[in-house]
C-alpha cells in the first residue's frame, strides 16, 4: 500500500510511519517539524528558525509542494489545519487530495472546530475555556461559525475519520459524522526504541515532572499550585519540576530522570507524552476517565486520574507519595500496558484494516 501521512503533532505520525514501513508498506511523511520539537519528515512543510518563519513557511510550502501529494492509495491527514488558520486553503487541499488519490482519511487528534465547538457538550470538563483564558486571552478563532461551516464542507471529501481517543470520537459524532468515524485506535508507541529502567527513588525524594506546553490547555496553572503546596508540606520528600518547549530527544532525557510524570489535567485519555512516560517505566498521572476505556475494551490504564480541581490534584499527589513503596511495581505495569495496547505494529495493523475497508468501498 502506498501511503501519505500529512502533518505531525507529538510524534504520532512518525511512530505510525515506522510501524507501517515494518509491515511492508511504502510511506511518505509530509509535515512541519512542530517547531521546537524538531520532528523529522520526508517532505518539509515548515522548518523555521523562529515561530514566525515557521508559521509563514506552513502557509506556502504545502501549496508549492502539492504535486508531491498525488498518486497514493491512502492519504491520512492528521488535522483539519494543514494550513494554519486558513479554512479556505484547507478546503482547497482536501479537494485536491481527493481528486488525485484514492482514499482520504482524517485523524481525530488535536484542536479543530468540532472539538472546540462540541467538547464542552460531550465532556464534563473541556480544556478549551482554560486555553482561551490563559493561553490566548480571547475566544479561540476555531469557535467561529465560519471555521465550523468550512470544516463541514471539508468532511464531504473525507472518506473516514480515525480518532485517537474518546475526546475526538465524541466530538466528531456530536458534529454529525458517526457514520464516518471508526472506533478509536490507540496511538502507536515503539517500546523497542524506548529504554526501560527500574524507577528508583534517589536521595529519598520522589521527582515529579510536568512538561510545559500550552499551560492553559494542559492545566499547568493548577499543577503549579499543587506543586507549591506539595513542596511546602513535604520539603524533604519531593522535587517538583515544570519544564518544556524542548526537542523531543531532550524531553525524553529529562523524563528519564524523573519518577512521576504529570500530563494533562483536562484530558479524559492518555496523550503521547503520558504514553512515552509509561514506556520508560514512569508513574503517570493524567487522563484516565472511564470513557477512555473505549480504547482498551473497557479496561482503564494503570495511572492516577487527574481532575481539574486543586484539592483533587493535591490529594492525588499525596496518594502517590503514600504509595511510594509500590513505585517499582507500578512502573513495570506502566510499561506492560503500553506494550499490550499501544505496540506500534499492532496499532498499524488496525489502521491498515480500516483503510482496506475504505478501499473496498471506494
Amino acid at each position: 500500500m502506498n501511503i501519505l501521512l500529512l502533518g505531525e503533532y507529538s510524534g504520532l505520525n512518525n511512530e505510525l510511519k515506522s510501524a507501517l514501513i515494518c509491515l511492508g508498506h511504502d510511506v511518505t511523511l509530509a509535515a512541519a517539524n512542530d517547531f521546537y520539537k524538531e520532528y523529522p519528515a520526508d517532505i518539509n512543510l515548515g522548518y523555521g528558525s523562529n515561530i514566525y518563519s515557521y508559521k509563514l513557511r506552513q502557509l506556502f510550502l504545502p501549496l508549492f509542494k502539492s504535486n508531491k501529494f498525488k498518486g497514493y492509495d491512502i492519504v491520512h491527514v492528521i488535522n483539519f489545519y494543514t494550513f494554519p488558520r486558513s479554512p479556505v486553503l484547507n478546503l482547497w487541499l482536501v479537494k485536491f487530495l481527493k481528486k488525485h488519490n484514492n482514499v482520504v482519511t482524517l485523524s481525530g487528534a488535536g484542536d479543530d472546530p468540532f472539538f472546540v465547538k462540541y467538547s464542552e457538550d460531550t465532556m464534563r470538563y473541556s480544556p478549551i475555556p482554560s486555553h482561551e483564558k490563559y493561553d490566548r486571552g480571547r475566544p479561540y478563532y476555531m469557535r467561529s461559525d465560519y471555521h465550523v461551516s468550512v470544516m463541514h464542507r471539508y468532511m464531504e471529501y473525507v472518506d473516514g475519520v480515525i480518532p485517537i481517543m474518546f475526546e475526538y470520537y465524541s466530538t466528531f459524532c456530536a458534529a454529525g459524522y458517526s457514520h464516518k468515524v471508526c472506533k478509536p485506535i490507540p496511538m502507536p508507541i515503539n517500546c523497542r526504541k524506548i529504554d526501560y529502567k527500574e524507577n528508583i527513588i534517589k536521595n529519598n525524594k520522589v521527582v515529579f515532572f510536568h512538561g510545559l506546553n500550552r499551560p492553559g490547555f494542559k492545566g499547568t496553572f493548577l499543577i503549579e499550585k499543587s506543586f507549591d503546596k506539595l513542596k511546602r508540606k513535604y520539603p524533604n520528600d519531593v522535587e517538583c519540576i515544570i519544564d518544556g518547549k524542548m526537542s523531543f530527544d531532550k524531553y525524553m532525557k529529562v523524563l528519564s530522570n524523573t519518577n512521576v510524570s504529570l500530563d494533562q489535567v483536562f484530558s479524559y485519555s492518555l496523550a503521547m507524552n503520558a504514553l512515552y512516560s509509561m514506556a520508560q517505566g514512569k508513574i503517570v498521572a493524567g487522563g484516565a476517565e472511564e470513557e477512555s476505556g473505549i480504547l482498551y475494551g473497557g479496561i482503564l490504564p494503570p495511572v492516577y486520574n487527574l481532575l481539574p480541581d486543586s484539592n483533587s490534584l493535591m490529594s492525588t499527589l499525596e496518594l502517590v507519595l503514600e504509595n511510594r513503596a509500590e513505585i517499582v511495581t507500578q512502573s513495570a505495569a506502566s510499561r506492560e500496558f503500553v506494550i499490550e495496547y499501544h505496540a506500534s505494529d499492532s496499532v498499524a495493523e488496525k489502521y491498515i484494516s480500516y483503510w482496506n475497508t475504505l478501499l473496498l468501498e471506494s
